[in-house]
């Protein structure tokens, strides 16, 4: 955060502080679907003798790659789950930027020894 960005905090009233605060908390995803990860595409050769893949760019495979207890997993996603996949993505992402905001806010109204 830069000075100017101080200086523009600082002038924003508490009131409306708050009220960004409350957006912010009812905006929330559902905590029930929220998946860390990235989707990777990859083209995978079956192995056929005759299969269209041998010769081309393989088969078309959607993987979520995430990463915990200290190593990267590669789970297939089925096409009929994709979307799902997808969705429980971007809820992870809009719950990390909203997050990094209400941290913001509520440090702010720290020193402003405002408890909201």
């Amino acid at each position: 955060m830069n000075n100017s960005d101080k200086i523009k905090r600082k002038a924003i009233p508490t009131s409306a502080l708050l009220e960004r605060k409350t957006l912010i908390l009812q905006s929330l995803p559902s905590m029930n679907h929220i998946i860390r990860g990235s989707l990777i595409t990859r083209f995978i050769k079956c192995g056929k003798p005759n299969c269209h893949c041998g010769n081309g760019t393989g088969h078309k495979s959607l993987y979520l790659s995430s990463f915990y207890q200290g190593r990267t997993r590669m789970d297939y996603v089925p096409a009929a789950w994709e979307a799902w996949v997808r969705n429980g993505l971007e809820n992870f992402e809009s719950t990390q930027t909203l997050l990094s905001e209400l941290t913001e806010l509520n440090l702010e109204l720290l020193r402003r020894r405002v408890k909201g």
